[in-house]
Order: C-alpha cells, then sequence, then structure tokens
C-alpha cells in the first residue's frame, strides 16, 4: 500500500511541476494592438515571376512512426514517395511529429520538415527547412502566452519556416488568438479537409504579415481525398536554397483541388495537370492585375476583415485598384473544374521589407508572477513545518 501512496504523491508532485511551469512562472508577452497595415507602398509578393519556373509541393505527410502507434501508420516512406513522383510533385517533404525522417535527402530537393507538438489539443506548428527539434511543449491547454513562447522558441533557428497547422482543430488555436500571435511565418490555410479562410483574414486584417501555404497533411494516402489534394505551386529553380527563399518573399499560391468529379488517382493526375497557370501578377499605378493562361469561373478580390471587393466571372484577367482605404487586397480564384487557388496578400507598408508586428516579453508580468509564487511557496513551506511542529509537540 506504500508504494501505491508514494507513486500517487509522486505523479502529483509531477503534475504540479508541470502546471506550474506551464500557467504560473511561465514566460508572459505584451502583445501589440491588433491594426490594420499602413504605409504609402504596396508589397507585391509575386514581383518578377518566370512562368516557367512553377514548382509543385508538399511539406506535410506523415509516415509510419513508433511501431505505428501514430496517426500515419498507413504511409511507409516508399509509398509516400511513389505517390508524389506519380503526380509530378517536385518537392514532398515527410513532416513526422517530433523527427526529421532525412528519407532520400542526397536526392532530388530536398526540405526537411516536422510536426512540432505533443498534446492532445493539436497546438501544432510545421516546421519547415530545419536540421533541429524542439523538444519543449504544453502539454495541457495552452494559453496565448504559451502558443508564443512555443513560436518563438522555434524561430531561434532562423532557417526555419514556422507555419501554423490546422487551427481549427480540437480549437488548438481560437480565431482571437490570431489577433495577437506573431512571429511565424505561415497559415495553413488548406489541408485535405478544411481551408481556414477566416483565420488568415483575422490575421491579416491584424496587421501581421503572414503568407498562405498549404498541404494534403496526409495520413493514409490510400484515401483518395488524402493525399494530392492540397498543395503549393512556387515560382522557384529547382533547388532547395531557391525554393526557401521563395517561400520567405510569397512567390508561391495554395491550391485545393476539387476532387468531387474524379474517381482514380490516374483522373486526378490529369485535372492537375490541365489546372490554369498564374501567368502575370503586377501593381501598375496601384491597380492590381492578376493574369491566367486560361479562363477561370471567378476571380476574387478580398480585403480588410475578409470582405469581398470585387469579382469577375469567366475571365483570364482581373483587376482591382488598391483605393486609400484597402490595408490588404488577397485574391481567390474559382477554377472551371471547381478547384480554388489562395494567393498571399498585397499590403501597405513604410519600405521596409515586411511590417514588424511582435508581442515583446513582458518582464514585470513575468517576473511578479515568479517572485508571488516563491513568496506563496515559502509561506506554505512554513505553515507545514509549525503545524508538523505543533502536532509533534516541538512548538
Amino acid at each position: 500500500m506504500s508504494s501505491v501512496k508514494t507513486i500517487f504523491y509522486f505523479l502529483c508532485i509531477i503534475l504540479t511541476v508541470v502546471i506550474v511551469f506551464q500557467f504560473v512562472i511561465n514566460i508572459k508577452y505584451s502583445y501589440p494592438q491588433p491594426g490594420a497595415f499602413a504605409g504609402k507602398n504596396l508589397y507585391n509578393p509575386y514581383t518578377d515571376i518566370d512562368t516557367a519556373k512553377w514548382k509543385r509541393a508538399n511539406f506535410h505527410l506523415h509516415t509510419r512512426l513508433l511501431f505505428g502507434l501514430t496517426d500515419g501508420a498507413g504511409n511507409s516512406v516508399q509509398i509516400a514517395d511513389s505517390f508524389y513522383k506519380f503526380f509530378g510533385y517536385d518537392v514532398s517533404s515527410i513532416s513526422d511529429y517530433m523527427r526529421i525522417n532525412n528519407y532520400k535527402s542526397n536526392n532530388g530537393i530536398f526540405i526537411a520538415s516536422y510536426e512540432h507538438g505533443y498534446q492532445y489539443y493539436k497546438t501544432h506548428q510545421l516546421v519547415i527547412n530545419t536540421n533541429k527539434i524542439l523538444w519543449t511543449d504544453y502539454f495541457f491547454r495552452q494559453t496565448l502566452n504559451n502558443k508564443q513562447y512555443i513560436i518563438n522558441r522555434l524561430k531561434r533557428d532562423s532557417s526555419a519556416l514556422v507555419a501554423i497547422v490546422h487551427p481549427k482543430t480540437r480549437d488548438g488555436y481560437l480565431l482571437s488568438d490570431f489577433k495577437h500571435l506573431g512571429n511565424y511565418d505561415y497559415l495553413e490555410i488548406a489541408d485535405s479537409k478544411h481551408a481556414f479562410s477566416m483565420y488568415y483574414d483575422t490575421i491579416l486584417s491584424s496587421g501581421h504579415p503572414v503568407f498562405i501555404i498549404a498541404n494534403d497533411d496526409s495520413h493514409d494516402l490510400s484515401g483518395f481525398t488524402d493525399g494530392a489534394h492540397s498543395f503549393n505551386v512556387i515560382n522557384a529553380d529547382p533547388d532547395s536554397r531557391s525554393i526557401i527563399c521563395a517561400l520567405r518573399t510569397g512567390k508561391s499560391y495554395g491550391v485545393v483541388l476539387n476532387l468531387k468529379p474524379y474517381k482514380t488517382n490516374y483522373e486526378k493526375r490529369v485535372a492537375m495537370e490541365r489546372l490554369p497557370v498564374l501567368t502575370g501578377f503586377e501593381i501598375h499605378h496601384d491597380t492590381v492585375i492578376v493574369k491566367m493562361n486560361q479562363k477561370a469561373d471567378s476571380i476574387k478580390f478580398i480585403g480588410q476583415n475578409g470582405i469581398l471587393k470585387t469579382v469577375f466571372l469567366n475571365s483570364r484577367i482581373g483587376r482591382y485598384p488598391f483605393s486609400l482605404d484597402d490595408t490588404y487586397i488577397r485574391t481567390e480564384i474559382v477554377c472551371n473544374d471547381g478547384s480554388v487557388y489562395f494567393l498571399n496578400p498585397v499590403f501597405r507598408n513604410n519600405g521596409s521589407y515586411l511590417p514588424v508586428n511582435l508581442p515583446e516579453v513582458n518582464v514585470i508580468a513575468t517576473y511578479a508572477y515568479r517572485i508571488s509564487f516563491a513568496i506563496i511557496s515559502l509561506l506554505i513551506f512554513f505553515l507545514i513545518i509549525k503545524h508538523r511542529s505543533i502536532i509533534t509537540g516541538k512548538n
């Protein structure tokens, strides 16, 4: 019985320590007031694109791990490699949970990635272009400060690109979080199950210079909708350095392929090859001009707070005059087959490469909590000692 008690007390101590580290003595941040993009200049992520350089890529894919205990047991590295080769992908990174998978790292365009995060609530991040794993995470439902701390730790690796993924799953991220969180590079705007446009408009409307990324987040490629569904089209040379540079500057767009008309992977591949191509994206006298190589069902221009500004129907060219009231404009293109393109935004700035809107460590609040905790802990300790002395008659 005493051994059971010992184990119980030990688990209670561990649980207490974990809770204290996550909610009491954790770092606290001051967050800039959410504010729209401002400035006289317009940032165009698609400056000088070369239509001969579009590359297809997926960065979010799970394979068998821990003897099949994790979600992804149905995908072997060999199956994943042959699957994406069949669909003509230039990049297909394996992003296992907390593991960098170096399968075929010496062949083709290899870009290492992994999915960071342990806990049930799926407050996870996709880390691209890194050879380091951050083992730190918080196990219970995370506060805004917890989320910002993990993002900042991931970004200590200056080469890494960090994307927030599947934000709606188990409410891992609240919509309100995106008004305040900073220092990450992408929102995964779509995966094989959902699109997250509302989250992205919240990010942009709050003045955060974040680009989009789209991936399968595949766990079982035998499922027809699980792979070759959501992907990135990147304007870059066929090498990893050029692709990472293009991703950093926003020279990419996300695609959600409409799979409803198709029943086989062969039909899906043919449909993917027939998709229209973005051939031009210019800003001429403050007018955004989008050009495709074939007509689209619709070209939508969306602005502050996700408001639809204008739409062009059955056209291969769309134009939108950037008004003084516009803070950003992003474009969604619905193809004739129902597939959707999500383009990176044009947004205002003051001439710097990207506007800075980062949370800062609140030193006073952080140490106020820590000192208060230390004082309360000491008081409890002395009260326990005093109480034991009274009971044993040593007072």
